[in-house]
């Protein structure tokens, strides 16, 4: 069960603007900028790079780009794919992840992509509890 320590809302602790100065000279697919930012929002991650990192990381190992700030639309993310992501981001962000939230697993962080990726918003990842980002 992924439970958060806190309990005010992640977002509260974002500062203003903070989003659009990380994403301020990429262009990226919505489906990747939403993730990215609600992985940093969920977690709790603040550096100033750290939002373009996760979007690049999802891009390169779904094949949506090619991890250097430069996105396609090309390829079709296997489900493969979306798991490395998971497995990538959990083990660069363990900290924050383990400071955030308690049994947060791969399929959590896979389930948060492969939402984004099927046009869910920002709030729906937000707000979706914990056993519902874990469904397929």
């Amino acid at each position: 069960m992924n439970t958060p320590f806190a309990e005010q809302s992640p977002q509260q602790t974002i500062r203003p603007g903070f989003f659009e100065e990380a994403f301020r000279d990429a262009t990226l697919p919505q489906p990747l900028r939403i993730f990215a930012e609600a992985f940093c929002t969920r977690f709790i991650v603040h550096g100033s790079a750290d939002p373009m990192y996760c979007a690049n990381v999802a891009a390169v190992g779904t094949g949506l780009g090619d991890g250097c700030g430069n996105f396609n639309a090309v390829k079709t993310p296997t489900e493969q794919d979306i798991a490395n992501v998971a497995d990538r981001l959990l083990f660069a962000y363990s900290t924050c992840i383990a400071n955030a939230s308690t049994g947060t697993t791969p399929e959590t962080i896979a389930a948060m992509l492969r939402k984004a990726l099927n046009g869910s918003s920002l709030e729906e990842l937000l707000l979706a509890p914990a056993s519902a980002q874990q469904s397929h």
